[in-house]
């Protein structure tokens, strides 16, 4: 926990600096590129500064109030800071249009533009590696979304760099709101992305096609050892995954073997997807022809995710 905070800590501080260098630069020169860039560094702090806040209230355990955890705290903070993306997206095409309509601006000290949005992006890729550490050691939707932030940040910056060289050594001017505009369409792409994906944690999205898959395979290779399963349903909040299902095992089966493959499967599940959820409600099978001469159940995997279970239809029915 205290290793996620300061990765949160170290992607603030940086977001800060490059905003306020940015800024500055941008002030100096009359750059509205190099103003956007600032303004778009300034969003990675404000989303490293919402990262912060939705990871430690992601990590406090369940409670009275929130039984199911504070995960969906981390899907709140990723769609505001979305929002706040297509905002200030708003604000530098208001400020960068106008230069176009001109033909240009005029731009001062060309080489420290060059020089601030050369730092950022070095920077930026920089911290992108650091996030991306963090990602894989914890699974959190907010330290992706930063990731993706600080990556796409570097990127626009480099951009800029190279746009300010051009006006160096062309003398149009007019390259220079161009590069805003063109922060300003990466901003919005971004933020509508990541707006629909955070979204989808706060309505219960299900998990991706690959883990259900691998949640099947699982249950297959546990197919000897009950009759069917079905009504499978996952569900993704924040940093956290959530399986349940409904298994059919025999009806006459004693409790302490049927708790035995409960526990099986979810150990496996966790396995594949570690940090998962997973809750198995056990039913007993409901014959539909007669009493059962034997049970199929060592023979086949019957009709996953049907409504129920007959336990003397053939193999693969």
């Amino acid at each position: 926990m205290r290793q996620r905070v300061n990765t949160a800590g170290v992607s603030i501080i940086a977001s800060l600096a490059l905003t306020a260098g940015k800024l500055v630069a941008g002030a100096a020169t009359g750059s509205a590129s190099v103003f956007a860039s600032g303004i778009h560094s300034g969003l990675d702090a404000m989303a490293g500064g919402l990262s912060y806040f939705s990871v430690n209230q992601a990590a406090k355990p369940a409670d009275e109030d929130h039984r199911y955890g504070h995960g969906k705290y981390e899907n709140v903070a990723a769609v505001a800071e979305a929002l706040f993306m297509l905002l200030a997206a708003a604000l530098i095409l208001f400020k960068a249009l106008p230069g176009i309509f001109r033909g240009g601006t005029e731009v001062r000290l060309i080489d420290l533009g060059m020089a601030a949005a050369g730092v950022s992006a070095l920077i930026s890729f920089l911290v992108s590696a650091m996030l991306a550490g963090a990602y894989r050691r914890t699974a959190s939707e907010a330290f992706l979304a930063d990731l993706k932030h600080a990556r796409i940040n570097g990127g626009a910056s480099a951009a800029v760099c190279l746009g300010m060289a051009a006006v160096k050594y062309t003398g149009w001017t007019v390259i220079d709101p161009l590069m805003a505009v063109a922060v300003t369409l990466i901003l919005f792409r971004e933020g509508y992305g990541h707006l629909k994906k955070s979204a989808g944690g706060i309505v219960d999205v299900r998990l991706s096609r690959e883990e259900e898959e691998a949640i099947r395979e699982v249950l297959a290779s546990h197919g000897g050892r009950y009759v069917q399963y079905h009504a499978l349903r996952t569900r993704r909040s924040g940093p956290d995954r959530y399986v349940d299902l409904h298994l059919v095992v025999p009806r006459d089966q004693v409790i302490s073997l049927t708790h035995e493959i409960c526990d099986s499967i979810e150990r496996d599940v966790r396995e594949r997807l570690p940090g998962i959820n997973v809750l198995i409600h056990a039913e007993p099978c409901r014959p539909v022809s007669g009493e059962c001469s034997s049970c199929g159940i060592g023979r086949t995997v019957r009709g996953a995710e049907e409504e129920s279970a007959d336990c003397t239809a053939k193999p693969g029915s």
